[in-house]
């Protein structure tokens, strides 16, 4: 194999393309990129068998063939090669990288040993702007569970019925709601649990734009979300998502209505207190007012006032505070309400985004 490309394009890939490769595998092979030529253009491809991507670039082709290399070691190489062209070059098990006056040579392994990543050949496709993708994985993937003993939760819940699209997640102390309307409607009602940690490597690949768009393949036990240059491949969980719909409340005896950047830096403030305490802040409404406290015996106590709209009684209820600060780390718009019932019921913050809701139980006052 022999080929020249853009040192921009190449590093561009590894980074893309390395999300993949797991530190923690006990297969060597693994923690290698698969660089193969196709035309006049170079895919790297990488795998932790749960998910694999594979990235396309540019690139002029002297000679075909395919090698494995270590990603760490030929992305710390090529990051910090001039912006110029760089030749790839394989030969006697060894891979030449020249750029410049600079010339490296970094072991390699047979492509045979790469393992084989499957397409996702048959499914239920859908296909939407990437832009609307991204900022449904925005808004839900922070909300799945970190807890490895329950694996089911750390996945994002995908339902495409008719023309919708709907996105869920929860750890069980709270739940993220996202809903777009697709372009036409969907072949075969489709219900998959995707893993969130791909999700979020996903996110950064794709872009901000409407004109792009991303081709969704789901099928039996696994699913393909493709780009013009990037395709990703992840397995689906196994199992029952929970009933998140009789979770989410279907009323409420009060809406606090408040701007968001100033909740938030209230928030910011009382979690500075707050995470000495798991986390609790206490919430109490006096009229047009909203107090907000918390306390510890290792730091002291924390008070913030912030000015709101009251439509029903006061309430006093406490929450995770660094729930309510992710949430408003991720809405960009300027008008929040939160929805109460009762100091022990959950509560249901909503944006102006009419298709987002973000249900968070509350703790003891």
């Amino acid at each position: 194999m022999r080929i020249t490309c853009e040192r921009s394009y190449l590093a561009m890939a590894l980074g893309v393309a390395g999300r993949a490769v797991s530190n923690r595998n006990t297969l060597p092979i693994l923690s290698n990129v698969l660089l193969e030529t196709e035309d006049d253009r170079l895919k790297l491809t990488a795998t932790d068998l749960d998910t694999a991507i594979r990235c396309v670039i540019p690139a002029a082709v002297a000679e075909n063939g395919a090698v494995a290399v270590p990603a760490g070691i030929l992305n710390d190489v090529v990051s910090k090669l001039p912006d110029a062209p760089v030749t790839l070059e394989m030969q006697d098990g060894k891979v030449t990288v020249r750029c410049g006056k600079s010339d490296y040579m970094i072991l390699s392994l047979p492509a045979e040993d790469f393992p084989v990543v499957p397409e996702v050949t048959e499914g239920t496709d859908i296909t939407l702007p990437q832009a609307t993708l991204k900022g449904m994985l925005r808004m839900t993937t922070f909300a799945a569970s970190k807890e490895e003993t329950r694996s089911l939760l750390m996945g994002v819940l995908f339902e495409a019925r008719n023309n919708a699209l709907t996105l869920v997640a929860t750890d069980t102390h709270r739940l993220a709601w996202k809903r777009t309307q697709l372009g036409e409607e969907v072949g075969q009602p489709v219900t998959a649990i995707v893993p969130a940690k791909p999700l979020a490597e996903l996110e950064r690949v794709l872009k901000d734009t409407v004109d792009d768009t991303v081709h969704v393949r789901f099928g039996a036990s696994q699913v393909q979300f493709e780009t013009s240059d990037v395709t990703l491949v992840s397995r689906v969980l196994d199992g029952q998502f929970p009933n998140y719909e009789k979770v989410i409340p279907k009323g409420a005896e009060r809406k606090i209505t408040f701007e968001r950047g100033d909740f938030l830096d209230a928030v910011r403030r009382v979690y500075i207190v707050a995470r000495q305490n798991s986390e609790k802040a206490i919430v109490k409404t006096k009229g047009d007012l909203m107090e907000m406290t918390a306390e510890s015996q290792e730091i002291g106590r924390a008070y913030e006032e912030v000015p709101i709209a009251l439509d029903g009684g006061d309430i006093t209820i406490a929450f995770n505070a660094r729930y309510l600060m992710e949430v408003l780390n991720m809405l960009d718009t300027e008008q929040v309400s939160l929805e109460l019932t009762g100091a022990l019921n959950p509560g249901i913050l909503k944006s102006q985004d009419a298709d987002f809701l973000y249900v968070v139980m509350p703790m003891q006052v």
